[in-house]
């Protein structure tokens, strides 16, 4: 295990910090140290800004008794697709990754990676807790899920060749988050390139793909803007979920006061925060390309549109017909997550 206690007298908590109610300490509360990996670097959108301000509002609450140390940039395990392993394992009290590197896990929640569910990251996370209890949350029967949110929709960014077209894209090796998207892609005669995205810049860069379907946020925090020059928008591509877990025994060992700061800070409602934040980075990107002499913003025509959502449409209907039969009530989960907005 991965926590260290030290033994201090403290006082009643003061929790009253982003509107919550207040709780007390008991007379003798431990010091306690968890720590949180991360696979992404210290200047991501995640853990500058949705991690870094959760750990410093739980040490103001628990009066500097409870505190979060960060481990980012992989240094306590590289790369995303073993980090719920971590959290399990307890590596880390608590990791950050995404369901779509280990898509057969989560074949419930990926269903969020359908498109037309949601407009935005925010609707995306309302989404997926609409239709936790009862569904998703049996997904997560290994560990303490903390925060649960999703990106912004992502867009088509290329290289070399443009798509301006559904047809442009027929042979073009465009890297994909997940199975499900990777599915979608296919659809519209795109080769999928299953990869994670802290490998797309060398991969990019060495002509390895021909594009990648990811959000603007990429473009700074894992300098894709360095290799990309197109970007198309306009199909409704579904979303990418994430997840912040924690090890259950690190989490049944707090004490009561502990427990209930983790559990008024962390859920449906605070994991929009997550969701925000993206959709911010998310317009902060379009912003960048706009504003660039290099690079070029292009929107599919109405009919485009319009083919390519029919064949987007057509996919994520085998795609819940295949997940059903895997004993997953996929059609009940879409349902509500499209009743979520």
């Amino acid at each position: 295990m991965t926590m260290k206690f030290k033994t201090a007298a403290t006082s009643a908590l003061a929790i009253g910090l982003a509107g919550f109610v207040g709780a007390s300490a008991p007379a003798s509360a431990q010091n306690v140290e968890l720590k949180l990996a991360s696979f992404t670097g210290p200047k991501h959108a995640m853990n500058r800004a949705f991690f870094t301000p959760w750990v410093k509002q739980v040490e103001q609450m628990s009066k500097g008794t409870l505190k979060i140390k960060m481990f980012v940039g992989g240094k306590l395990g590289k790369g995303g697709a073993r980090q719920y392993k971590r959290a399990i394992d307890g590596v880390a009290d608590i990791t950050f990754g995404l369901q779509g590197y280990t898509a057969s896990q989560f074949r419930a929640t990926t269903l969020i990676e359908l498109p037309g569910l949601a407009n935005n990251g925010v609707e995306a996370t309302r989404a997926l807790w609409a239709a936790y209890e009862g569904h998703l949350a049996k997904e997560y029967g290994d560990v303490k899920l903390l925060f649960m949110w999703s990106v912004d929709r992502p867009v088509i960014m290329t290289k070399n060749k443009p798509v301006k077209t559904i047809a442009d894209l027929k042979g073009m090796k465009i890297r994909t988050p997940s199975q499900v998207q990777a599915k979608t892609i296919k659809a519209l005669g795109a080769v999928p390139v299953p990869m994670p995205i802290t490998k797309v810049y060398n991969a990019m860069a060495r002509g390895l793909l021909d594009g990648v379907l990811t959000s603007t946020t990429t473009l700074q925090g894992f300098k894709l803007i360095e290799v990309t020059k197109y970007f198309t928008e306009g199909l409704p591509w579904g979303t990418s979920p994430m997840f912040l877990v924690m090890n259950k025994a690190s989490y049944s060992k707090l004490s009561p006061a502990h427990k209930a700061i983790i559990d008024k800070t962390t859920g449906p409602k605070p994991s929009e925060r997550g969701a925000a934040v993206y959709d911010k980075e998310s317009k902060d990107g379009f912003d960048l390309i706009r504003r660039s002499k290099n690079h070029e913003l292009l929107k599919l025509s109405g009919a485009e549109i319009k083919k390519g959502t029919a064949l987007l449409v057509k996919a994520g209907e085998a795609i819940i017909a295949d997940t059903a039969k895997k004993g997953i009530a996929a059609q009940t989960i879409v349902k509500k997550m499209k009743a979520a907005n």
